[in-house]
């Protein structure tokens, strides 16, 4: 059973999917499929509608290349661009396309040949950024609702099994999605009481099974205030947040 059901998932999400849908308009219009000036599109568009990419409370150098995959989200599953621009969809989207059929190697093949196979796909090597790129993908696609959340579930539960050596960002990036998808439904209104988020969080953490991923509350209201822009003194009422400070 979904923790948010696609609808609601998409609803919380209606601001990123317009301006996603804008970007690819206007690069459609004038031909665009150069990456470079994708992303510079996509920035503009997202910093003229006060919008922040999806993201935890780093901001690396890379953000607007790594937010592309909401680009690729809406391009392939609600516009179909794959299908009715494939040659457009191809070439602006190359990197995203490698990074979700590997996800699905890595989801359904054996371990010993999911590995050589996603090495073979992500030439070679694979580092702790292109494991947060790869999950990233996935995780764009089920905030937006386009995917279950089981999948990206058996890829954590899977790729650290495949490369045992990058668990730890594995568990990281499982932390991120356990903040990500309970401030998610703080927003969709799905969460309204403290007894509720921690219901929800736990039970989440149970059935991703990796241990030390349980994300504190101030992650998730720094998520849920920074990419669902939900009010303070809401978050008040169902986080523990700011409490220490006002013991002082």
């Amino acid at each position: 059973m979904e923790s948010i059901e696609p609808r609601r998932a998409r609803e919380t999400q209606r601001q990123r999917i317009d301006a996603a849908m804008e970007a690819l308009s206007k690069l459609l219009r004038d031909e665009v499929s150069d990456r470079r000036k994708a992303v510079k599109l996509l920035e503009e568009v997202y910093k003229g509608k006060a919008i922040q990419p999806l993201r935890g409370k780093a901001w690396p150098e890379d953000i607007w290349d790594k937010e592309m995959a909401t680009l690729y989200v809406i391009a392939k599953y609600a516009l179909v661009l794959d299908e009715e621009n494939p040659d457009f969809f191809h070439k602006l989207f190359n990197y995203e396309e490698t990074l979700e059929e590997t996800a699905n190697i890595v989801r359904e093949r054996p371990v010993e040949e999911a590995r050589k196979l996603a090495l073979f796909m992500l030439g070679g090597n694979i580092d702790d950024n292109t494991v947060a790129r790869l999950l990233r993908v996935i995780t764009t696609a089920v905030v937006m609702g386009f995917k279950g959340e089981n999948e990206l579930i058996e890829l954590l539960r899977k790729l650290g099994k495949v490369f045992p050596e990058q668990e730890r960002t594995v568990r990281k990036y499982a932390r991120y999605f356990i903040a990500l998808r309970v401030a998610q439904a703080i927003a969709a209104g799905l969460i309204r009481s403290r007894i509720d988020k921690e219901a929800f969080k736990q039970a989440l953490a149970a059935k991703i099974g990796l241990e030390k991923i349980m994300p504190d509350d101030e992650y998730i209201a720094f998520i849920a205030s920074t990419v669902f822009e939900v009010p303070r003194k809401r978050l008040q009422r169902i986080l523990s947040i700011g409490e220490e400070r006002k013991r002082k």
